[in-house]
């Protein structure tokens, strides 16, 4: 089992990622909700942005930005953070670090219905919003945004990999 619905969409990389860690709630997929075609798309944005700039302050961005409120809220993210904050090989811990801005991402960007993601998965979005909804409201930081656009200078070509292909686009218009 993985935290992203299995149909439809595979990616070598999502694959091997989402064997790292098996959580479910219920027997159900704990983000079954979330497209796995997004779920891929934020992968890739995640690990472009840390090819770039390093995992190095990957822990204190999730924790200080509003992504802790999601982690808090859900057994499952949390469970993965505090597994990966003990862990001694880097490696392995940046995997589950990822894994976790992947899921925060995903749900953002169905929740904000950036890129016309919410629109495709409506069902999604209304789970991403309900998930999100719950959170203290206020000021908040999305994870997101600092994916997108971050202090060096904002990146185009981050914002372009979230973007629904012509494929997948037809793929959608017949559901």
């Amino acid at each position: 089992m993985s935290l992203f619905n299995d149909t439809a969409y595979s990616d070598p990389a999502i694959d091997a990622f989402h064997q790292a860690d098996n959580h479910s709630i219920g027997g159900q997929h704990a983000f079954q909700f979330v497209p796995r075609e997004l779920a891929a798309k934020c992968r890739r944005l995640v690990d472009s942005y840390h090819g770039i700039y390093g995992h190095a302050g990957l822990p204190d961005m999730l924790w200080l930005s509003g992504a802790r409120d999601i982690i808090e809220c859900h057994g499952d993210l949390e469970r993965i953070f505090k597994k990966a904050s003990k862990l001694r090989g880097a490696k392995r811990a940046n995997e589950l670090f990822q894994l976790i801005a992947t899921v925060i991402v995903a749900l953002e960007v169905l929740a904000r219905d950036y890129a016309g993601w919410g629109k495709r998965f409506p069902t999604g979005k209304k789970e991403a919003e309900k998930l999100l909804g719950e959170l203290p409201s206020g000021r908040r930081v999305w994870l997101m945004d600092l994916y997108l656009n971050p202090s060096l200078g904002v990146r185009r070509e981050f914002a372009n990999t979230l973007a629904p292909s012509a494929a997948d686009a037809q793929a959608a218009a017949w559901n």
